[in-house]
């Protein structure tokens, strides 16, 4: 039973289609008397589609490629933008290393204390390392001319003393780890004037060269004229308005496009 009302729902949904394709009486549609006129119909129509189809086709590959070069150019700006405000804004930076009371950052010393943490930049820092009986010390002496000093015992006061201890070659690795670490950070804000002024150069020119969005314009806009005017579509139409006309001379209906 299932099967039949498929086979039957398939059969309506086709004379339907049949019907709707090819208005008029039942003869109009059906009839092997007016083949020819259904063929000649249906060939105008099928051309006159193609034809829009192969001109919508390419038009909208004109569209993308001019949306292309808009999001290429606008991926350019962004991330030179980014470029931009991260050297003009360097921040912090990652964490690198850290022993006892010193956290050591891409950009800062921080030195965290009871009372709070503050921060040193490294740039322009000077750093010692020093032997002590009691403490290995690591003084910071920053651009100003201020002095920090880090202090690390190396053995403790008693056995039962839970302090932590800091050899001497664990503190040194550590003195010398912020002393590249400032190093890198000169080197970085000495190339920062020339790297900054790089990337505004770079972005005016970016923004002042449209030439590839341009002509992406330009091609799309050549296309839709030449559809406009192509001749082969001015053929295929007007043999689809004859024929539209035939068939209604027919049958007294109009044909859907």
């Amino acid at each position: 039973m299932v099967l039949v009302l498929i086979i039957l729902a398939g059969v309506l949904g086709a004379v339907a289609w049949q019907r709707y394709h090819y208005p008029g009486g039942w003869d109009h549609a059906f009839s092997p008397g007016y083949a020819d006129a259904r063929k000649s119909w249906w060939a105008a129509r099928s051309a006159a589609r193609a034809w829009a189809r192969s001109a919508t086709r390419d038009e909208a590959q004109a569209s993308e490629a001019v949306d292309s070069a808009e999001r290429s150019r606008e991926e350019r700006l962004r991330k030179l933008e980014q470029s931009i405000a991260s050297l003009s804004n360097p921040g912090r930076g990652e964490r690198v290393d850290a022993l006892g009371e010193l956290v050591l950052l891409r950009r800062v010393l921080l030195v965290q204390s009871p009372s709070g943490t503050r921060s040193i930049a490294l740039a322009g820092m000077e750093v010692r390392f020093e032997l002590g009986q009691v403490n290995h010390s690591v003084y910071c002496t920053d651009a100003d001319g201020h002095v920090h000093r880090a202090k690390y015992p190396h053995h403790r006061s008693s056995p039962e003393d839970g302090e932590q201890v800091f050899d001497e070659d664990q503190v040194r690795d550590f003195a010398v780890t912020i002393q590249n670490t400032i190093a890198e950070e000169n080197l970085f804000r000495a190339r920062l004037p020339r790297q900054l002024k790089a990337a505004e150069s770079k972005r005016e020119e970016v923004l002042a060269d449209t030439s590839e969005l341009d002509a992406a314009r330009e091609r799309l806009q050549r296309l839709r004229q030449r559809n406009r005017t192509d001749p082969r579509g001015e053929a295929v139409e007007a043999r689809l308005k004859e024929a539209s006309e035939d068939w209604e001379r027919l049958t007294g209906r109009i044909p859907p496009r």
